[in-house]
């Protein structure tokens, strides 16, 4: 049953990203440092619904414990969240760059669970 969960996701935030990019002035999104994501996501998100709310939390969560892993499987999530505005989605979209980023880093520094996730992610695109 998780296993389903994810795939929905993951196929929610190639949507998403397809979406973005076959907007005719859309660029990628640009990364969001950080540091900025926990007060970024506390603003964008002080009025999201419930759940929404609660994904959010999840990501800055697991970034606050050094988590990236579980903050990538947050984000991936949040992104496919029904209810959410476009300015939320804009939001996730560029932690989810930031994310990406800090796993890739501690994947060439030997990090096995990052290697994990990475390759997971690469193979549902």
């Amino acid at each position: 049953m998780r296993a389903i969960g994810q795939l929905l996701s993951i196929v929610w935030i190639s949507l998403f990203f397809f979406a973005l990019a076959c907007q005719r002035d859309a660029t990628a999104p640009a990364p969001l440092p950080l540091e900025q994501i926990a007060g970024e996501f506390d603003k964008g998100f002080k009025d999201a619904k419930p759940e929404v709310k609660d994904l959010a939390k999840k990501v800055v969560d697991a970034l606050q414990a050094k988590d990236y892993p579980a903050a990538h499987g947050a984000v991936q999530e949040l992104s496919s969240a029904p209810g959410a505005t476009k300015n939320q989605l804009t939001l996730a979209a560029r932690a989810f760059v930031t994310i990406t980023a800090l796993l890739q880093t501690a994947q060439s520094q030997g990090d096995e669970k990052a290697t994990t996730v990475l390759k997971t992610y690469q193979g549902t695109k």
